[in-house]
C-alpha cells in the first residue's frame, strides 16, 4: 500500500509594514515582485485619519500584481496585495481579514504590530514579516513576534531607508532573518515563500495577545497574563498599563498600547506641559505681587511695598531658574 501524500506547507503570507517614507518605498518593493507571485501580501501603510486614499491607486501602477484596499471578512488570496484603510485597523483571523476601528497603538491607526501579531497567530512559520522605512517604534513587537511564532523576518537597512528610526530600532531589539536594502527585499521574498514552513508553535503570548485585539476591551485578570501591572498610566486613555513580559511594550485594558518610545514621547510631552504650567504659575505670582507692591507704594506703605517687591523678584528668578532647567531637561537625549 503506497504511503499516503502529505502536503508541505510553504510561507505564503507576506505582511509589510511602513511609516514615514512608505509611499515611496512601496511601489519600488511591489515592482519587485512577479505577477506569479504565490503568496498573499497585506500592508498597512501609517495614514492619517484625512489623508486622501491615493495610496491603492499609486500602488496599483507599479505592480503586477492586484492591489485592492482591504475589505471586511475578505478571504486572503494568493497573488493579491490588500492595504489598509485609513484610520482603520487590519488583521488576520483564520484565513480572513478583519477591519475595525478600535484604540490607536503607538499612537497609530492601522497597526503594524497588530497586523504582524495576527499574522503570526493564525498563520505562525508561513508568515513573512517586513518593516521598511518609518519614525519611531509601531511594528518592532509583531517583528517578534513572526519570528517566535518559526516565520521569517526583513528589517529594511537603515541606511538605504528615508527614514531611518523605524528599522534602526528594530534591529537593536529583533534579530531579523535579513537586513536588506529595498531593492534586493523582492528577490528574497520570492526566494523564501517558496520555502517550507516548519510548523513551529505559535507562543501562548502571541495569540492570547492576538485574540484580546480581537475581543476588545478585557479584565484586569486576562492582562495580567501577558505582564505585570506597572504605575504608568495609559497615554490615551489615563488608565492602568500592564508591562508585557520580556519587551519594552506597554498596554492598558481597553487595548491601547505604546512602545517604550511612543510612551517616552508622551511622558516627554506631558513633562513638557507641567514645567510650562509651574513656569506660567510663577510668573502670574510675580505679577501679582508687583501690583501689590505698586498699591501699596501709592498709599505709602513702603515698608509693605519693599517686602512684596523682593518676593515678587523671587517669584521671577524661580520662574526663570524652572524655564532654564526645563529647556536643559528636554535638550538632553534619551
Amino acid at each position: 500500500m503506497a504511503a499516503p501524500v502529505i502536503a508541505v506547507q510553504r510561507r505564503d503570507l507576506v505582511v509589510i509594514g511602513t511609516s514615514a517614507g512608505g509611499v515611496e518605498a512601496l511601489p519600488k518593493l511591489l515592482s519587485q515582485l512577479p505577477g506569479t507571485f504565490d503568496a498573499s501580501v497585506v500592508i498597512v501603510q501609517h495614514l492619517g485619519p484625512r489623508d486622501q486614499p491615493m495610496l491603492v491607486h499609486i500602488l496599483q501602477r507599479a505592480a503586477t500584481l492586484p492591489v485592492t484596499w482591504a475589505e471586511q471578512g475578505d478571504r486572503i488570496q494568493r497573488g493579491h496585495v490588500y492595504v489598509a484603510p485609513p484610520d482603520t485597523h487590519l488583521t488576520i483571523h483564520e484565513a480572513h481579514l478583519r477591519l475595525a476601528s478600535g484604540p490607536r497603538e503607538n499612537f497609530a491607526r492601522p497597526s503594524i504590530d497588530r497586523l504582524f501579531r495576527s499574522a503570526a497567530a493564525h498563520y505562525g512559520s508561513r508568515a513573512i514579516g517586513v518593516l521598511l522605512t518609518g519614525m519611531m517604534g509601531d511594528g518592532i513587537s509583531g517583528l517578534r513576534a513572526i519570528d517566535e511564532s518559526g516565520g521569517r523576518t526583513i528589517v529594511q537597512d537603515p541606511s538605504d531607508a528615508m527614514y531611518s528610526e523605524l528599522p534602526s530600532r528594530a534591529l537593536a531589539e529583533v534579530k531579523p532573518t535579513l537586513t536588506l536594502p529595498l531593492d534586493q527585499i523582492g528577490r528574497a521574498l520570492v526566494a523564501l515563500s517558496a520555502e517550507p514552513a516548519n510548523g513551529a508553535q505559535v507562543p501562548v503570548a502571541v495569540a492570547l495577545e492576538a485574540e484580546i485585539d480581537r475581543l476588545g476591551p478585557v479584565s484586569p485578570r486576562e492582562m495580567d497574563q501577558l505582564g505585570d501591572r506597572v504605575q504608568q498610566m495609559c497615554p490615551e486613555c489615563g488608565g492602568p498599563l500592564w508591562k508585557i513580559t520580556g519587551e519594552e511594550r506597554w498596554r492598558c485594558y481597553l487595548g491601547h498600547a505604546v512602545h517604550a518610545s511612543a510612551l517616552l514621547d508622551a511622558t516627554d510631552d506631558q513633562l513638557e506641559a507641567a514645567l510650562w504650567s509651574a513656569v506660567r504659575a510663577l510668573h502670574e505670582r510675580a505679577a501679582t505681587w508687583e501690583a501689590l507692591a505698586h498699591e501699596a507704594k501709592i498709599a505709602n506703605r513702603d515698608r509693605v511695598a519693599s517686602d512684596y517687591t523682593v518676593r515678587a523678584r523671587e517669584a521671577r528668578e524661580q520662574g526663570e531658574l524652572a524655564r532654564k532647567f526645563m529647556l536643559d531637561l528636554l535638550r538632553r537625549p534619551r
